[in-house]
């Protein structure tokens, strides 16, 4: 199909999206129909993070050319700006929530995306291997900066534990497999030492499953009954994380001349949902947990207009 059509531009759009959130709905459906017990979905999406993910981006990174690394100036225009998004995010938590706890899990719901998953299939289903490692120190610098805010955002929830929120920052980060997993890849990739091909070969048995089960886990994790008493602030933060987020870090890398595959990854990693892991943390710090998961599901649910929309006009500008 000619790409310079409407038609066809919505059908490149489509295809780069509507695999990942048909598999999300599929593992939303399955739920509904008791194929994926909820007695599933946490050892699964346990085994994903610790094992799957880490397995992923250290092959990619292993088997990449990393001669031109091209996400230098979308780096230096995402990290800024991130910073900025989340300054810019309190007022207007502080406005649409109205206490301090639930201010922090707005900002958190803003900032914190889904990289590892869905931003994740999002730039293999454009890119391929090529697009995975291409993505792989963008996601894990955006998610140590993402650690660190998350900290100071959720602040309000911390509890007496003895830690300092800054030494359990750097714990978390540290012990992080996607980020360990990262630095091993880069080791063996500069090392010049092959991995055994008994070793490759499992590590790729790992890698075709992750992502399929990873997004099935998203989708049998939301609860779109919350959704009844999702307010303003849901909405919200959806929009800054969805729309706002994106178009400014996206539209300064484009104004400073980035294109191609480099802006197509910035794009798809700074679209992505809101992350399942800020649900995560905030119930496990006693806050609003209802109000974190409806943030997850309705930034997951809206994220297949915007991010089908932004593709589809980054496309037709002619920038990716």
């Amino acid at each position: 199909m000619n790409e310079s059509t409407p038609l066809g531009l919505f059908a490149f759009a489509l295809s780069i999206t509507g695999p990942i959130f048909l598999v999300v709905l599929l593992g939303l459906f399955l739920k509904r129909i008791g194929q994926v017990p909820a007695e599933f979905v946490r050892p699964a999406s346990n085994l994903v993070f610790n094992v799957g993910l880490p397995v992923v981006l250290f092959l990619s990174i292993y088997r990449a050319d990393l001669t031109n690394f091209v996400m230098g100036v979308p780096l230096l225009v995402a990290l800024p700006l991130t910073l900025l998004l989340f300054a810019l995010s309190w007022p207007v938590g502080k406005w649409l929530t109205g206490n301090a706890a639930e201010q922090g899990i707005f900002v958190q719901g803003a900032f914190r995306g889904n990289l590892a998953v869905i931003g994740l299939a999002f730039c293999n289903n454009a890119y391929g291997q090529v697009g995975l490692a291409t993505a792989a120190v963008p996601i894990a610098l955006l998610t140590v900066l993402y650690n660190v805010l998350a900290v100071v955002a959720l602040n309000p929830l911390q509890t007496g534990d003895g830690q300092s929120p800054l030494r359990r920052m750097l714990r978390n980060t540290l012990r992080n497999p996607l980020l360990i997993s990262i630095v091993l890849g880069f080791l063996m990739k500069f090392s010049g030492l092959a991995l055994p091909k008994l070793l490759e070969d499992t590590g790729n048995y790992f890698a075709q499953m992750t992502l399929p089960l990873a997004l099935l886990c998203i989708g049998a994790s939301m609860n779109l009954s919350a959704l009844k008493h999702s307010g303003a602030s849901t909405l919200g933060t959806s929009l800054i994380k969805l729309v706002a987020t994106p178009l400014l870090i996206v539209g300064t890398a484009a104004w400073l001349g980035v294109n191609g595959m480099a802006l197509g990854i910035l794009f798809f990693l700074t679209s992505s949902p809101t992350a399942v892991a800020s649900f995560i943390q905030v119930r496990a710090m006693g806050g609003n947990g209802e109000l974190a998961a409806n943030m997850v599901v309705l930034s997951t649910l809206l994220g297949i207009l915007t991010v089908t929309g932004g593709l589809l006009t980054l496309k037709a500008l002619g920038l990716v």
